[in-house]
């Protein structure tokens, strides 16, 4: 599902099957790791969620 950055975060942050593409993770301006569904392994290159995990933690969650 394609949606915006702020609900890629948003749903990241709900999900428990999160991983990270890399160990390292990616850091923003204030040094904290970014947790979005953009730097999720499980996301595809198409933008979806390979787990489909996406749309049930949106519609939970009211985003």
């Amino acid at each position: 599902m394609r949606a915006d950055e702020q609900t890629y975060r948003n749903v990241a942050k709900h999900c428990s099957a999160y991983a990270a593409k890399d160990c390292r993770g990616t850091t923003n301006k204030a040094g904290d790791t970014d947790v979005s569904c953009t730097t999720c392994r499980h996301f595809t290159s198409d933008k979806h969620c390979s787990l489909d995990l996406f749309d049930p933690i949106v519609e939970n969650h009211s985003y």
